[in-house]
């Protein structure tokens, strides 16, 4: 029978090579608070543990990159700015929060498993069934048990629309982005009112190749093994809009945990920064 402590953490990996480095001439600069960013010709990846498929860490990364490229029809390529693979956790049931929140962890010298986090999560009374309703119980929680492994988690209160340097600047620190979304059939943003709320946790920027330089978000999420890409003003709306509970859980007999304000309140246009997260720091 395994322990309390067998529980809580699962085996951290091997410490990983570094992806061989990605470059591009394109070096746009994002100005925050005073800081500037320049993109160089390198690329930060870290956490490379392949998972059992056909593809490398970076033969997953690269095809999203060229599928963009493909897309925007640039003669050069969109810029990888910054990814930390991580790998892909299945949620089982309404637990997208806490998967997040458990591959964030992975990134971390002390990993730890969602079945841990659900248990901490039922015992501080933010969830019933692994829903997490409310950005600031989720940041609550990530404090406990992340904590001295991470070096602040910062709560959003505008999420993506706050200032979207400053989100750009510490995820190509290094940061990871927890953010709350509707998702659609092929778990892309949408927008339907809450009904479809989800988690996703941000892992990478890759900056468009157009004059605009849009910047794309790469992420993970607990319903698919596959590598995202979204645009940072998709996410943004989708993170924005979530105002209800879907009717369907709202009558499906259970009991579920919601802040006062209920959706709204909880998750509406709120998202988290993971700052420092040690393992990562240590691999750069």
């Amino acid at each position: 029978m395994s322990s309390d402590r067998d529980s809580m953490y699962y085996a951290p990996p091997p410490p990983p090579p570094l992806l061989p480095i990605l470059f591009n001439n394109f070096s746009p600069q994002l100005t925050s608070h005073g800081a500037t960013v320049t993109l160089t010709h390198t690329c930060t990846v870290v956490n490379v543990v392949p998972y059992a498929c056909q593809q490398t860490p970076e033969q997953e990364l690269l095809g999203v990159r060229n599928r963009l490229w493909n897309d925007e029809g640039t003669p050069r390529p969109p810029t990888i700015a910054c990814y930390c693979y991580i790998q892909p956790v299945l949620q089982d049931g309404p637990k997208c929060g806490l998967v997040a929140l458990s591959m964030a962890s992975s990134c971390t010298s002390q990993p730890l498993s969602v079945e841990y986090l659900l248990q901490e999560a039922r015992n501080r009374g933010f969830t019933n069934h692994g829903e997490m309703f409310s950005v600031d119980n989720m940041a609550s929680l990530a404090r406990e048990v992340l904590g001295s492994h991470c070096k602040e988690v910062e709560v959003l209160p505008e999420g993506l629309r706050q200032d979207s340097d400053y989100v750009l600047h510490h995820l190509m620190l290094g940061s990871l982005l927890l953010i709350p979304y509707d998702a659609d059939a092929n778990h892309a943003p949408c927008c339907r009112r809450g009904h479809k709320a989800h988690w996703a946790l941000v892992v990478g920027v890759i900056i468009s190749a157009l004059p605009s330089h849009t910047p794309f978000l790469l992420a993970r999420q607990g319903k698919s093994r596959h590598l995202a890409l979204w645009s940072y003003e998709d996410l943004r709306i989708s993170n924005e809009n979530l105002v209800e509970l879907d009717p369907g859980r709202a009558t499906d007999g259970r009991s579920y945990v919601l802040p006062p304000g209920g959706v709204s309140a909880g998750l509406q246009g709120r998202a988290l920064l993971l700052h420092g997260l040690d393992a990562y720091s240590m691999n750069n």
